[in-house]
Protein backbone atom coordinates (compact mmCIF):
# COMPACT_ATOMS: atom_id res chain seq x y z
CA UNK A 1 0.00 0.00 0.00
CA UNK A 2 2.29 2.47 1.20
CA UNK A 3 4.82 1.29 -1.82
CA UNK A 4 2.04 2.02 -4.24
CA UNK A 5 0.51 5.61 -2.42
CA UNK A 6 4.21 6.67 -2.63
CA UNK A 7 4.87 6.07 -6.53
CA UNK A 8 1.73 8.40 -7.11
CA UNK A 9 4.00 11.20 -6.53
CA UNK A 10 6.36 11.06 -9.21
CA UNK A 11 3.66 10.50 -11.81
CA UNK A 12 0.99 12.78 -10.76
CA UNK A 13 3.67 15.67 -11.27
CA UNK A 14 4.37 14.49 -14.97
CA UNK A 15 0.19 14.21 -15.04
CA UNK A 16 0.12 17.86 -13.84
CA UNK A 17 2.49 18.45 -16.94
CA UNK A 18 0.20 17.17 -19.48
CA UNK A 19 -3.87 18.48 -17.63
CA UNK A 20 -5.09 20.78 -15.36
CA UNK A 21 -4.90 19.15 -11.49
CA UNK A 22 -9.21 18.46 -11.27
CA UNK A 23 -8.97 16.58 -14.66
CA UNK A 24 -6.02 14.36 -13.62
CA UNK A 25 -8.35 13.59 -10.65
CA UNK A 26 -11.45 12.82 -13.02
CA UNK A 27 -9.47 9.86 -14.71
CA UNK A 28 -7.55 8.90 -11.62
CA UNK A 29 -11.02 8.25 -9.59
CA UNK A 30 -12.50 7.45 -13.23
CA UNK A 31 -10.25 4.44 -13.68
CA UNK A 32 -10.47 2.97 -10.23
CA UNK A 33 -14.36 2.80 -10.50
CA UNK A 34 -13.83 1.03 -14.02
CA UNK A 35 -11.15 -1.23 -11.72
CA UNK A 36 -13.60 -1.93 -9.38
CA UNK A 37 -16.25 -3.11 -11.89
CA UNK A 38 -15.74 -6.59 -11.69
CA UNK A 39 -16.39 -6.58 -7.84
CA UNK A 40 -19.32 -4.24 -8.73
CA UNK A 41 -21.00 -7.32 -11.09
CA UNK A 42 -20.13 -10.42 -9.42
CA UNK A 43 -21.08 -8.61 -5.89
CA UNK A 44 -23.84 -6.91 -6.18
CA UNK A 45 -25.86 -7.93 -3.22
CA UNK A 46 -23.10 -7.17 -1.04
CA UNK A 47 -23.56 -3.13 -1.36
CA UNK A 48 -25.68 -1.43 1.13
CA UNK A 49 -29.56 -1.09 -0.10
CA UNK A 50 -30.81 1.41 2.82
CA UNK A 51 -30.79 5.16 2.81
CA UNK A 52 -28.66 5.53 6.11
CA UNK A 53 -26.04 3.39 4.95
CA UNK A 54 -25.59 4.86 1.26
CA UNK A 55 -25.69 8.53 3.09
CA UNK A 56 -22.84 7.27 5.58
CA UNK A 57 -20.81 5.94 2.00
CA UNK A 58 -21.87 9.17 0.27
CA UNK A 59 -20.49 11.45 3.16
CA UNK A 60 -17.40 8.70 3.29
CA UNK A 61 -16.45 9.51 -0.55
CA UNK A 62 -16.92 13.25 -0.47
CA UNK A 63 -14.23 13.30 2.72
CA UNK A 64 -11.88 10.57 1.32
CA UNK A 65 -11.85 11.79 -2.46
CA UNK A 66 -13.43 14.48 -2.63
CA UNK A 67 -12.09 16.80 -0.28
CA UNK A 68 -9.04 14.91 0.71
CA UNK A 69 -8.02 14.57 -3.34
CA UNK A 70 -9.40 17.76 -4.73
CA UNK A 71 -8.17 19.75 -1.73
CA UNK A 72 -4.66 18.16 -2.09
CA UNK A 73 -4.72 18.61 -5.95
CA UNK A 74 -5.34 22.18 -5.90
CA UNK A 75 -2.84 22.87 -3.17
CA UNK A 76 -0.01 20.77 -4.82
CA UNK A 77 -0.48 23.18 -7.92
CA UNK A 78 0.07 26.07 -5.67
CA UNK A 79 3.57 24.90 -3.80
CA UNK A 80 6.19 22.36 -4.69
CA UNK A 81 5.63 18.54 -4.59
CA UNK A 82 8.26 18.68 -1.42
CA UNK A 83 5.98 21.11 0.68
CA UNK A 84 2.71 19.12 -0.71
CA UNK A 85 4.31 15.81 0.95
CA UNK A 86 4.89 18.17 4.37
CA UNK A 87 1.27 18.85 5.06
CA UNK A 88 -0.16 15.96 3.30
CA UNK A 89 1.06 14.07 5.32
CA UNK A 90 -0.13 15.86 8.99
CA UNK A 91 -2.92 13.22 8.32
CA UNK A 92 -1.52 10.64 10.76
CA UNK A 93 -1.22 13.33 13.58
CA UNK A 94 -4.93 14.61 12.97
CA UNK A 95 -6.07 10.83 12.30
CA UNK A 96 -5.28 10.42 15.46
CA UNK A 97 -6.25 13.34 16.94
CA UNK A 98 -9.84 13.17 15.59
CA UNK A 99 -10.06 9.20 16.54
CA UNK A 100 -9.47 10.38 20.39
CA UNK A 101 -12.02 12.63 19.83
CA UNK A 102 -14.44 11.09 18.58
CA UNK A 103 -13.52 6.84 19.08
CA UNK A 104 -12.15 7.29 22.26
CA UNK A 105 -8.98 5.52 21.38
CA UNK A 106 -6.23 6.12 23.70
CA UNK A 107 -2.91 5.84 21.72
CA UNK A 108 -0.78 6.19 24.76
CA UNK A 109 2.32 8.41 25.25
CA UNK A 110 4.72 6.32 23.21
CA UNK A 111 2.65 6.06 20.09
CA UNK A 112 2.06 10.07 20.26
CA UNK A 113 6.04 10.73 20.62
CA UNK A 114 6.77 8.05 18.18
CA UNK A 115 4.13 10.19 15.49
CA UNK A 116 5.57 13.37 16.39
CA UNK A 117 9.41 12.03 16.00
CA UNK A 118 7.91 10.49 12.40
CA UNK A 119 6.53 13.09 11.55
CA UNK A 120 9.50 15.28 12.43
CA UNK A 121 11.37 12.72 9.72
CA UNK A 122 8.32 13.84 7.20
CA UNK A 123 9.91 17.35 7.08
CA UNK A 124 13.22 16.29 7.05
CA UNK A 125 12.91 13.94 3.70
CA UNK A 126 10.69 16.61 1.93
CA UNK A 127 12.55 19.92 3.00
CA UNK A 128 14.20 20.50 0.11
CA UNK A 129 12.96 22.63 -2.61
CA UNK A 130 10.55 24.26 -0.69
CA UNK A 131 8.72 26.91 -2.42
CA UNK A 132 5.05 28.56 -2.34
CA UNK A 133 2.77 30.77 -4.45
CA UNK A 134 0.68 32.41 -1.44
CA UNK A 135 -0.95 30.82 1.38
CA UNK A 136 -3.88 29.71 -0.47
CA UNK A 137 -1.87 26.49 -1.53
CA UNK A 138 -0.92 25.80 2.42
CA UNK A 139 -4.47 26.04 3.19
CA UNK A 140 -5.53 23.86 1.17
CA UNK A 141 -3.17 21.27 1.46
CA UNK A 142 -3.94 21.02 5.44
CA UNK A 143 -7.94 20.89 5.04
CA UNK A 144 -7.25 17.95 2.57
CA UNK A 145 -5.07 16.20 5.66
CA UNK A 146 -8.02 16.98 7.64
CA UNK A 147 -10.53 15.83 5.23
CA UNK A 148 -8.69 12.74 4.70
CA UNK A 149 -8.67 11.95 8.78
CA UNK A 150 -12.37 12.38 9.14
CA UNK A 151 -13.20 10.30 6.30
CA UNK A 152 -11.09 7.17 7.61
CA UNK A 153 -12.23 8.01 11.31
CA UNK A 154 -16.37 8.35 10.20
CA UNK A 155 -15.75 4.95 8.25
CA UNK A 156 -13.79 3.16 10.93
CA UNK A 157 -17.02 4.63 13.46
CA UNK A 158 -20.18 4.47 11.08
CA UNK A 159 -19.67 1.59 8.71
CA UNK A 160 -18.75 -1.66 10.48
CA UNK A 161 -21.23 -3.72 9.27
CA UNK A 162 -20.73 -2.68 5.57
CA UNK A 163 -18.78 -4.79 3.14
CA UNK A 164 -15.18 -2.88 2.66
CA UNK A 165 -14.76 -3.80 -0.86
CA UNK A 166 -18.52 -2.43 -1.54
CA UNK A 167 -17.57 1.01 0.29
CA UNK A 168 -14.53 1.14 -2.05
CA UNK A 169 -16.58 0.96 -5.31
CA UNK A 170 -18.98 2.97 -4.20
CA UNK A 171 -16.73 5.77 -3.06
CA UNK A 172 -15.61 6.04 -6.42
CA UNK A 173 -19.16 6.16 -7.90
CA UNK A 174 -20.64 9.03 -5.48
CA UNK A 175 -17.19 11.13 -6.20
CA UNK A 176 -17.02 11.17 -9.75
CA UNK A 177 -19.83 13.14 -10.74
CA UNK A 178 -19.06 15.59 -8.18
CA UNK A 179 -15.27 16.13 -9.21
CA UNK A 180 -16.94 16.29 -13.29
CA UNK A 181 -18.91 19.20 -11.97
CA UNK A 182 -15.85 20.48 -10.19
CA UNK A 183 -13.87 20.70 -13.31
CA UNK A 184 -16.28 22.13 -15.60
CA UNK A 185 -16.85 24.95 -13.05
CA UNK A 186 -13.17 25.39 -13.16
CA UNK A 187 -13.29 25.51 -16.51
CA UNK A 188 -11.26 22.38 -17.26
CA UNK A 189 -12.78 19.77 -20.46
CA UNK A 190 -11.70 16.57 -19.09
CA UNK A 191 -12.85 14.85 -22.61
CA UNK A 192 -10.45 17.29 -24.80
CA UNK A 193 -6.81 17.18 -25.43
CA UNK A 194 -6.22 13.89 -23.77
CA UNK A 195 -3.22 12.10 -25.30
CA UNK A 196 -2.05 7.95 -24.68
CA UNK A 197 0.80 9.20 -22.18
CA UNK A 198 -2.06 10.95 -20.15
CA UNK A 199 -4.50 7.91 -20.06
CA UNK A 200 -1.72 5.62 -19.58
CA UNK A 201 -0.93 7.43 -16.55
CA UNK A 202 -4.15 7.93 -15.72
CA UNK A 203 -5.11 4.20 -15.77
CA UNK A 204 -1.95 3.37 -13.31
CA UNK A 205 -3.00 6.29 -11.02
CA UNK A 206 -6.69 4.53 -10.80
CA UNK A 207 -5.75 0.74 -10.50
CA UNK A 208 -2.56 0.85 -9.14
CA UNK A 209 -2.43 3.54 -7.43
CA UNK A 210 -6.11 4.21 -5.90
CA UNK A 211 -8.41 1.19 -6.32
CA UNK A 212 -5.36 -1.54 -4.73
CA UNK A 213 -4.28 0.52 -1.74
CA UNK A 214 -7.56 2.16 -1.04
CA UNK A 215 -9.08 -1.11 -0.68
CA UNK A 216 -6.12 -2.05 1.70
CA UNK A 217 -6.28 1.17 3.75
CA UNK A 218 -9.88 0.43 4.12
CA UNK A 219 -9.31 -3.42 5.41
CA UNK A 220 -6.36 -2.21 7.29
CA UNK A 221 -8.93 0.28 8.95
CA UNK A 222 -11.92 -2.11 9.58
CA UNK A 223 -9.06 -4.37 11.61
CA UNK A 224 -6.90 -2.43 13.52
CA UNK A 225 -6.56 0.48 15.99
CA UNK A 226 -6.60 4.31 14.19
CA UNK A 227 -3.25 5.00 16.21
CA UNK A 228 -1.85 0.94 15.33
CA UNK A 229 -2.10 2.51 11.55
CA UNK A 230 -1.99 5.75 10.75
CA UNK A 231 2.44 6.38 11.75
CA UNK A 232 2.89 3.87 8.78
CA UNK A 233 1.97 6.78 6.64
CA UNK A 234 4.98 9.17 7.50
CA UNK A 235 6.56 6.35 5.26
CA UNK A 236 5.16 6.67 2.22
CA UNK A 237 6.58 11.00 1.62
CA UNK A 238 10.04 8.57 1.66
CA UNK A 239 9.23 6.01 -0.44
CA UNK A 240 8.44 8.75 -3.17
CA UNK A 241 11.13 10.49 -2.68
CA UNK A 242 13.02 7.48 -3.62
CA UNK A 243 10.64 6.68 -7.04
CA UNK A 244 11.72 10.60 -7.70
CA UNK A 245 15.22 10.34 -7.66
CA UNK A 246 14.76 6.96 -9.90
CA UNK A 247 11.95 8.22 -12.32
CA UNK A 248 12.52 11.88 -12.32
CA UNK A 249 16.66 12.54 -11.72
CA UNK A 250 15.75 13.92 -8.35
CA UNK A 251 19.03 13.69 -5.82
CA UNK A 252 18.74 12.35 -2.20
CA UNK A 253 20.49 14.54 0.05
CA UNK A 254 22.26 13.45 3.01
CA UNK A 255 19.30 15.44 5.27
CA UNK A 256 16.79 13.63 3.53
CA UNK A 257 18.80 10.44 4.67
CA UNK A 258 18.85 11.21 7.56
CA UNK A 259 15.10 11.84 7.56
CA UNK A 260 14.81 8.47 6.37
CA UNK A 261 16.08 6.93 9.30
CA UNK A 262 14.16 9.45 12.17
CA UNK A 263 10.84 8.30 10.32
CA UNK A 264 11.62 4.41 11.05
CA UNK A 265 12.65 5.29 14.47
CA UNK A 266 9.62 6.64 15.06
CA UNK A 267 7.26 4.29 13.30
CA UNK A 268 9.30 1.83 15.56
CA UNK A 269 8.43 3.56 18.80
CA UNK A 270 4.56 4.24 17.86
CA UNK A 271 3.97 0.37 17.14
CA UNK A 272 6.38 -1.15 20.38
Amino acid sequence: MACAYALNYPLLKIAFAMEPPLVVLFYRVLFALVSSLPFLLLNIRKFPVGRTDNLLVLSVSMLNIVGFMGLWFLGESMVSANLSSILVYTYPLFNVLLSMVFINENPGKRTIVGMIIGFAGVVMVASTNIYVNGYLGIILLISSAVSWAGGTVLFKKKTPHIDVRAINVLQYAYSLPVILVLALMFGNFPFSGLTPEFLGVGFYLGLVGTYIPYLIYLMLFRNYSVSRISPYFFVIPAISIGFSSVLLGETISLLTAVGFAVISVGVFLSNR
